[in-house]
This record gives structure tokens, C-alpha cells and sequence, in this order.
């Protein structure tokens, strides 16, 4: 069996999706799961976007141990510096270059030719040349670039000495077999002791499952993927896939990952209620419906022999068997029991308010699920220093009145209140908010959908908001609709404050 590496770019490629953002602190959280889940080399961000980006890719390097930790510059000398500052820490680390190579991509992108392009490869690799770091060099655009340059290129980058070539689709236009062509071409090409051969594929035709496996058919021995392929346009090649297609295949392929299968179930419950994006029912391998059988002769024949319909079993994923949903009559006991069981581990304080939550909305809903629990958890590890905690609201609304909303505040102690007017009640509580907090925030998107069954369910909001000049993601779970509205625009006037 030969191994193949995974990169998971969750962190930096997934946050290009304009639905997703990631505090530092989250950025933290989430690494830490992927470091659980057994990925080889965590994509931690790029430095050189700013000082919040800096920061989180520095938190990251000093408290995430088991990965290798990677971060993106382009080959210039600023970006260069702030990706090897921000890298310092980590127990290994790795430095992501990358450079366009297709004609189309120079040309309209960097307004120069190849000659330039390949000049400032060579003076970016002499600058991290014996720095103690791996070496990534992405190749963009690779599958539509001239193969005589393509092949110019990656020789170059060979005799620089760096560890692996990454060739991505970055326009996700290929087809598995023109990237398993090129790949073996290269690979051939480049012959005995060349680099590791990496893939970094986009979803845009919806084939980045297909042509992630491809490359690695082919030759490659690492691929790119993010957690239920988030990413920018039509996102990327999802982890999960790639890896129980490598598994399901495992014996004609003769590959193999290290990742630890059973943590799927938790690393997406972790990143929806981190962002609020939802995974969409029918997703393979992480979908609600993924394992769900509705025709009655499918049902009858997985009664009899599971393999019959499910090529990869629940529980190879992590869903539990038997979800053991918590009532009014659970304890702390049970309590703690399932935070394991979603992987969660809290230190007193942040137990004790997370149990106290429970016990709040064990009052308001019969039944608690997983994703009440996940909705608890993730409240309680967001609140943050400074930050304004609601304490209280009143709303006044109706046919023919003019809504009114009166909004209580907690920052640090202190209390907070402002009474406002709107066009709704959800308007009012926002514009009595920003009374309050001193910004105006200006609503770009908003959602609400329930995260369970039934009439109690608890709704969740997701919000996009522009405050101060940043477009902000904020994401609000309560059962009353108004209090979690409130509670996601609060969600990102807290990391606006947390950035300053």
C-alpha cells in the first residue's frame, strides 16, 4: 500500500466562500478537530491578507500539534516574511508558494509572460531556501497552461529543492481524464527522486471528487480538499469524499490514507455551527439523507444485508447507531457524556455555563438533539472577551403599529439599554443594538431555518452584515426567532470588536 497525503484548506480556501468566515479563535477550535480527524498538513490561511489572518495562522502554528502547519504566499518578499513570522511555533511547518502558469491567468491576472513569472519563482524559492520549513509550489492554472512551460516550471522548481509541486484545476474545468494524462506525464517526465506530486482541484463541472481521485490514480501522492468541499464559486474537492473513495477502493488502488474516518460526523457538525452553512440533505457521505432509505425494497433488502444499498456504513463516518437524545430528565452526567461523544472537551467554567444553557432549554423543548447540543456548545466557546452578551429584550409589534424593540446589553459587567423604532421587529432590535454598540451595521443576507423537528425547534439565523467597512458573518440559535436574530447580529459586532 502507498500513502497519500491530505491537505485540508477548510481554513483558507473554504473561508473564500463568501458564507464563510472564521474568527481567529474558531480557526483554533476547527484546526484542533481536523488535527483529530488525522489530516497530514492543515492549511491555515494566508498572512499576507492581514493582521487577523496573521494572527490566526500564528494561533494555529503554536497550539495545533500532529499536522504539519501551511501557510500561502505569493512569491514576494512581504508575503514571504509574514507567512514565515506567522509560522514560527508550530512544531512542523510548511510554506505554500504559488505562481500562475497558464497564459490566459499571466496575461490578465499579473500583466506579465513566463519569462517574468519564472523569474520571480526563482528569487522567491532562494528565499526560503534553508529555513527550516517544507516547500509547496503550486503550479495555478496548471491544467490549462502550455505543457512545454508547464513542464519548464516544474523542472525549475525540482533543482530549487522544493518538496512537493501542487498541480491545481484551479478553474475547475478539467476532466478526470486530461488530469490523469498530465499528471502521469509529468510524473514520468520529472522521473526518480522528483517531488511529491500533489492535486488541488475546484468543483466547477462538479468533478473534483472524480479528478482529485484521478490525479492520484495517476500518480499523484497528495490532494486538496476542504470539508464539504466549501470553497470559492462551486467550491473545492470534499475531504470526505476523496478519502472513503480511496478507502471503499483500497485494495485496487492499493492507497491509503491515515485519516480517522469516525470523526466526519463531528468535524461537520463543528464547522456548520461554527458558520451556519448548512450541508445540503442529499450530500454524499455527510448529508442527512445520505443513509436514508424511503423505497420500501430497499428498505426490506438492508433489513437483510446493509451492503445490499450502503456502500460505506454510518458508522464508518461517525453517525451514531442509536442518537441518544437528552430530555429534562437528563442529567449532568448525560450531558457530559454526549459532548464526548461530539467531541467536545470543555474546562469547568465553560461546562458548568454550557450545562446551565441546557438546563434553560430543556424548559422551552421536550427534546434535545445533537445539533441543540453542538448550538449550546459552540455559543458558549464564541463569547469572547469585551464582547456584548444579550440579557434582555422586549419587542412591540403588530398589525397597524409601528414595531418598537427595547434591547438590554452585558459588556463586561456593565449594563447596556436602547429602545429603538423599525420596520420590523428584527429592525428595531438591530437599530437598538447599534445605539448600544456605536456602529450601523448595514444587513446584506439573512436566513432562518429550523435545526431540528417540531414546533420547539430551535431556529437558526444566519446573517451576513457589514460593520465598519467589513463584511461580517454572524450566526444566532435560540427558539424564539427574534432572540436568535438578535443573538447573530451581536455574533458579528463581537468579531468586529474582537479585530480591533
Amino acid at each position: 500500500m502507498e500513502r497519500v497525503y491530505v491537505v485540508d484548506t477548510t481554513l483558507r480556501d473554504g473561508e473564500q466562500s463568501p458564507e464563510i468566515s472564521f474568527t481567529p479563535d474558531e480557526k483554533v477550535r476547527f484546526a484542533q478537530q481536523l488535527a483529530r480527524l488525522g489530516v497530514d498538513v492543515i492549511d491555515a490561511g494566508y498572512p499576507g491578507l492581514g493582521k487577523d489572518d496573521a494572527l490566526a495562522v500564528s494561533l494555529v502554528a503554536q497550539e495545533v500539534r500532529g499536522p504539519v502547519i501551511m501557510a500561502l504566499a505569493r512569491p514576494e518578499e512581504e508575503e514571504i516574511g509574514a507567512a514565515l513570522e506567522a509560522l514560527k511555533g508550530a512544531e512542523r511547518a510548511r510554506i505554500h508558494l504559488y505562481i500562475p502558469v497558464s497564459r490566459i491567468q499571466l496575461r490578465h491576472m499579473l500583466n506579465i509572460g513566463p519569462q517574468e513569472a519564472m523569474e520571480r519563482t526563482m528569487k522567491a524559492l532562494d528565499m526560503v531556501k534553508n529555513r527550516d520549513v517544507e516547500v509547496e509550489f503550486t503550479l495555478e492554472d496548471a491544467f490549462r497552461a502550455d505543457r512545454g512551460f508547464l513542464l519548464e516550471m516544474a523542472r525549475a522548481v525540482t533543482d530549487k529543492g522544493v518538496d512537493l509541486i501542487n498541480m491545481s484545476d484551479t478553474v475547475g474545468g478539467a476532466l478526470p481524464s486530461q488530469i490523469a494524462r498530465v499528471i502521469s506525464w509529468l510524473k514520468g517526465e520529472l522521473g526518480e527522486g522528483a517531488p511529491l506530486l500533489s492535486i488541488h482541484c475546484h468543483d466547477d463541472l462538479g468533478m473534483a471528487t472524480a479528478n482529485s481521485v484521478a490525479a492520484l490514480e495517476a500518480g499523484a501522492r497528495q490532494f486538496h480538499a476542504t470539508i464539504g468541499g466549501v470553497g470559492t464559486r462551486a467550491g473545492n474537492a470534499a475531504l470526505e469524499e476523496v478519502v472513503m473513495a480511496l478507502k471503499l477502493w483500497e485494495e485496487d488502488l492499493g492507497l491509503v490514507t491515515e485519516v480517522e474516518t469516525q470523526e466526519f460526523y463531528r468535524t461537520v457538525r463543528i464547522l456548520t455551527a461554527m458558520t451556519g452553512v448548512m450541508v445540503q440533505p442529499h450530500k454524499a457521505i455527510i448529508g442527512k439523507a445520505a443513509f436514508v432509505h424511503k423505497v420500501e425494497s430497499h428498505l426490506m433488502a438492508v433489513v437483510k444485508e446493509k451492503s445490499t444499498f450502503e456502500i460505506v456504513r454510518p458508522e464508518d463516518v461517525g453517525y451514531p447507531r442509536s442518537p441518544m437524545v437528552l430530555s429534562k430528565y437528563s442529567g449532568r452526567l448525560s450531558f457530559e457524556d454526549k459532548l464526548r461523544e461530539l467531541g467536545y472537551s470543555l474546562d469547568e467554567e465553560r461546562l458548568e455555563l454550557a450545562y446551565q444553557r441546557f438546563r434553560e432549554l430543556v424548559e422551552k423543548k421536550r427534546e434535545i438533539y445533537d445539533e441543540d447540543v453542538v448550538a449550546i456548545v459552540e455559543d458558549v466557546l464564541s463569547r469572547r472577551p469585551g464582547a456584548f452578551i444579550l440579557q434582555d429584550f422586549f419587542i412591540s409589534s403588530g398589525m397597524g403599529q409601528e414595531p418598537m424593540a427595547r434591547v438590554v446589553l452585558l459588556q463586561e459587567g456593565e449594563t447596556k439599554e436602547a429602545a429603538s423604532k423599525g420596520t420590523g421587529p428584527i429592525d428595531a432590535a438591530f437599530k437598538a443594538i447599534d445605539q448600544i454598540t456605536g456602529f450601523t451595521g448595514r444587513l446584506l443576507s439573512y436566513s432562518i431555518k429550523a435545526l431540528t423537528e417540531g414546533k420547539d425547534a430551535l431556529g437558526e439565523v444566519v446573517l451576513r452584515v457589514r460593520l465598519k467597512g467589513e463584511e461580517v458573518v454572524g450566526r444566532g440559535v435560540a427558539t424564539d426567532v427574534v432572540e436568535a436574530s438578535i443573538k447573530a447580529y451581536l455574533d458579528a459586532v463581537n468579531k468586529v470588536l474582537e479585530g480591533e
